[in-house]
């Protein structure tokens, strides 16, 4: 018997056609583990609404349909992201004017209290940005300003601090990219239908506005 690793790998690798041919030869003859991992992966496609509503009955009781949420206004996400690149960027700034005080006056345990802020200021604004969507509700605080929050099209629940830093990787190799890079990911936005951008592919997410939110009740 697979287990769900080797399922969800299975039908993540299978093409859309291969997964139609599952759904036409029906859902009985599969275990409560294949059933509700093809139908995450269904939902993951955006392919739920090729099940026969007979086929149904067969699906986990558990697993409820999750909403398709519209895509969020660009520019309230262009305003979240400035509000959380202040974040960690703020007490740097003032740390390293801390810092460079003390330099000026000869005061070195300003110096060295900068110093020490600064360094620490860095290692915050690194961990902020690959965990500030995972954060409680799935909203880091720019988003939460401006009623934003980030969910798993998948199980419908908020961000994890693991998706979160999913989301993060590709704009941190992106941003060593100038001009080009720093483009690639606004174009994708503004371009796709959902208004998800690579970093939500890679961790099945999207960006959506609070009050929109539909919990799945189980």
């Amino acid at each position: 018997m697979e287990t769900t690793d080797e399922l969800r790998t299975r039908y993540t690798q299978a093409s859309d056609a291969d997964l139609r041919a599952i759904l036409d030869a029906g859902t009985t003859q599969l275990t409560p583990e294949a059933r509700e991992t093809l139908m995450a992966e269904l939902r993951r496609r955006r392919m739920l609404g090729e099940i026969n509503p007979l086929d149904k009955l067969t699906w986990p009781a558990e697993v409820p349909e999750v909403p398709k949420y519209p895509k969020v206004k660009f520019g309230t996400r262009v305003w979240a992201h400035i509000i959380d690149s202040f974040v960690p960027g703020v007490p740097m700034i003032g740390f390293m004017i801390l810092a460079g005080i003390g330099i000026a006056s000869g005061a070195s345990i300003l110096g060295v209290l900068g110093f020490i802020g600064v360094v620490c200021s860095l290692f915050w604004g690194f961990y902020y940005s690959f965990t500030k969507d995972g954060r409680t509700g799935g909203q880091s605080i720019g988003k939460k300003k401006c009623g934003l929050m980030v969910v798993n099209i998948t199980t419908n629940k908020p961000c994890t601090k693991g998706e979160s830093a999913l989301r993060a990787l590709d704009l941190i190799f992106l941003n060593m990219i100038p001009i080009v890079g720093w483009l690639v990911e606004p174009i994708v936005v503004l371009s796709s239908e959902d208004g998800r951008r690579l970093g939500d592919k890679f961790a099945d997410t999207q960006v959506i506005n609070v009050s929109e939110y539909r919990p799945t009740v189980r």
